[in-house]
């Protein structure tokens, strides 16, 4: 197989999301990735060197993307659009999704290798709870932005897991999530 490729690590991310969404995380070895991104055996070892940097480069992968779909939505419909693009992310790239929140990536170290790309999530909410409630993000309550962020990612989770939406009186899931959270937003 050849060594050289136009752009190996996105390649191998590539990959690795095609695999986890077939199988599982589990399911995935360097050996596998290069053989779908069709290089040499060792070449992922160039961009990881190991699983654990495999797992970091996908979560940083996926919270980048939340992060970009938040603002698309956020443009287009302030906080309704953000908690749409947010149970679309994570139904749409479940595999991913649940990564991003694992225990195998939120443990030691990892932690601090994804900050800087699930913080801008965190304060992109934090700032738009504060628009919702006529704050200044600096005087907002931290406990309110946990707690929607707590209830999206519930939401996000049971929709990609289970008949949710079934069980929420035939409501839209966007349309409920938005009325939980101007509640909560508004009773504070």
């Amino acid at each position: 197989m050849p060594y050289h490729h136009g752009d190996l690590k996105t390649a191998i991310l590539d990959a690795a999301e095609h695999v986890m969404s077939e199988k599982s995380l589990d399911a995935i070895s360097m050996r596998e990735l290069a053989r779908q991104a069709k290089v040499s055996p060792g070449a992922p070892y160039h961009h990881f060197v190991d699983r654990t940097g495999l797992v970091t480069a996908l979560c940083q992968r996926g919270f980048s993307r939340l992060h970009e779909v938040l603002i698309k939505g956020q443009k287009h419909n302030g906080i309704k659009g953000m908690i749409a693009e947010y149970l679309k992310f994570a139904q749409q790239n479940s595999a991913l999704y649940q990564l991003m929140f694992s225990a195998e990536a939120t443990d030691g170290n990892l932690t601090v290798a994804l900050h800087p790309f699930a913080n801008p999530v965190y304060r992109m909410l934090e700032e738009e709870i504060g628009q919702e409630k006529n704050l200044k993000a600096n005087s907002l309550d931290n406990m309110m932005s946990i707690s929607v962020w707590c209830f999206m990612h519930g939401l996000a989770t049971l929709s990609v897991a289970s008949p949710l939406q079934a069980k929420v009186d035939k409501k839209n899931l966007d349309a409920f999530a938005y009325e939980i959270i101007a509640k909560l937003i508004k009773e504070r």
